[in-house]
């Protein structure tokens, strides 16, 4: 039995995206996005090369990511990250 798992949220960029490469030099991309309704932030993890406008922006830029939503424990409490597949600056 296939489950889908696809979501698509909108919020802002909750601080400067940080930048790792894998060992293989894969580019992923961090950066904590803050979804105003429900007043919490996501960790949003895009491996690759987004949208140069999309990241090329400052902390507040409202987007739209698409993605793979995952939950992860850190530091004794549970964590939820969108592993993005699409980042989209929306229209201020």
């Amino acid at each position: 039995k296939a489950s889908v798992n696809k979501v698509f949220i909108s919020g802002s960029v909750g601080a400067n995206p940080q930048i790792a490469y894998t060992p293989r030099g894969q580019k992923i991309v961090m950066f904590p996005m803050r979804v105003e309704e429900g007043d919490f932030s996501i960790e949003v993890i895009f491996a690759g090369e987004p949208v140069q406008s999309a990241l090329a922006t400052t902390i507040g830029r409202r987007i739209l990511v698409a993605g793979m939503l995952t939950k992860t424990k850190t530091n004794a409490r549970d964590t939820f990250r969108v592993k993005a597949s699409k980042i989209l600056p929306m229209e201020e």
